[in-house]
């Protein structure tokens, strides 16, 4: 895929996706849409984050690799570092 495909493709994802909330699927099986911010807890050391701090993602984006990143205090993080809290 090229760099203005990949472009392409974000631009129609995020015609239904926004950049402040995610879909999660809940313990029950029910999907469930997160509003930013929402809690995050660190399973890797990343950055300045060190695994097991807790954090508010403000926003979520997808760069040119199509991966999910997340913005936390004003910085870019890959999903994969994370792991969604969801509090009842």
């Amino acid at each position: 895929m090229t760099d203005n495909e990949k472009r392409k493709y974000i631009e129609e994802v995020f015609k239904y996706c926004k950049t402040d909330s995610i879909l999660v699927m809940s313990k029950s099986g029910q999907l469930q849409r997160l509003q930013c911010p929402f809690e995050v807890v660190v399973i890797s050391n990343v950055g300045e984050l060190y695994k097991g701090l807790i954090c508010l993602v403000s926003a979520v984006k997808i760069d040119l690799t199509l991966i999910d990143v997340y913005i936390i205090k004003n910085k870019a993080y890959y999903f994969f570092n994370f792991r969604v809290l969801q509090r009842k």
